[in-house]
C-alpha cells in the first residue's frame, strides 16, 4: 500500500512538473512570436522612413526654387505687350522650370474655379463674385505637391455673395 502511495505521488509530481515545463514552453513560444512580429514592424517602418527620405528630402531646396517660379509668374502678370521677346523668354523658362520640377514629384495644384480646400489652399481675400460661395476665383500665388505631400498651399481668394 505504502509503495502504491508513493507511485502516485511521484505520478503526480511528474504531471505537475510537465505541466509547468509546457506552461514556459508556452511562455516561451508567446514571447518569440512578439518577438518576431515586433522585428517585422521594425523593418517595415525603416523601409517606409527610407521611402520618404527618398521622396521628400528635396522639400527644402524646391520650396527655394518655387520661388525663382514666383518672380518669374510676377514677371509674366506685368510685362507689357511690347516685350514680346522678353515674354517669350519668361514663358519658356517658366515651362522648363515647370517640367523639372514635375520629373522630381513637384506638381502644381489647380486651384482656380475649384472648390476651398483648407487641405490645399490659404484664403487671403473673400471676393463678392456671382459664383456660389466657397469657390477659388483668384489665385495669388500658386501652392503645390511634392508627391503626396503638400509642399506649399496655394494663397488664393474665395468667393462670396
Amino acid at each position: 500500500m505504502s509503495e502504491e502511495k508513493i507511485d502516485d505521488k511521484s505520478t503526480v509530481d511528474k504531471k505537475d512538473n510537465t505541466e509547468k515545463l509546457q506552461a514556459q514552453i508556452d511562455d516561451l513560444k508567446d514571447q518569440l512570436l512578439r518577438a518576431v512580429a515586433e522585428s517585422q514592424n521594425i523593418q517595415k517602418r525603416a523601409e517606409k522612413e527610407k521611402s520618404d527620405i527618398s521622396k521628400y528630402s528635396i522639400s527644402s531646396f524646391a520650396k527655394d526654387v518655387l520661388s525663382i517660379r514666383d518672380n518669374l509668374q510676377l514677371a509674366l502678370n506685368n510685362a507689357s505687350e511690347a516685350s514680346d521677346a522678353i515674354i517669350k523668354g519668361v514663358k519658356l523658362t517658366m515651362s522648363e522650370m515647370d517640367k523639372i520640377l514635375e520629373r522630381y514629384g513637384i506638381k502644381m495644384i489647380d486651384s482656380l474655379d475649384k472648390p476651398f480646400d483648407p487641405h490645399f489652399h490659404q484664403a487671403m481675400v473673400e471676393i463678392e463674385s456671382d459664383k456660389e460661395p466657397g469657390m477659388v476665383v483668384q489665385v495669388m500665388q500658386e501652392g503645390f505637391m511634392i508627391n503626396d505631400r503638400l509642399l506649399r498651399p496655394a494663397l488664393v481668394g474665395v468667393s462670396k455673395k
